[in-house]
């Protein structure tokens, strides 16, 4: 017989947290990491739509990173 494998999967509010953002959410319990879960559900539904295109989003991202380091 197959048995369930069980996996976990790190999820959070921001696409990309910080190290600090990642342990201040982690040290939330339970129920505040879904209402912090939900208010960036609500938040992206009531943020206008981007003009921007993938590959805008893309080349920002990359130019952002070569600036970062």
């Amino acid at each position: 017989m197959d048995t369930l494998e069980s996996i976990s999967i790190d999820f959070y509010p921001w696409a990309a947290p910080s190290p600090e953002q990642r342990a201040a959410f982690d040290a939330l319990s339970p129920a505040d990491k879904r209402k912090a879960i939900l208010a960036a559900i609500e938040e992206g539904f009531d943020s206008p739509i981007s003009e921007k295109s993938i590959d805008d989003i893309i080349r920002e991202t990359r130019d952002a990173s070569r600036h970062a380091s």
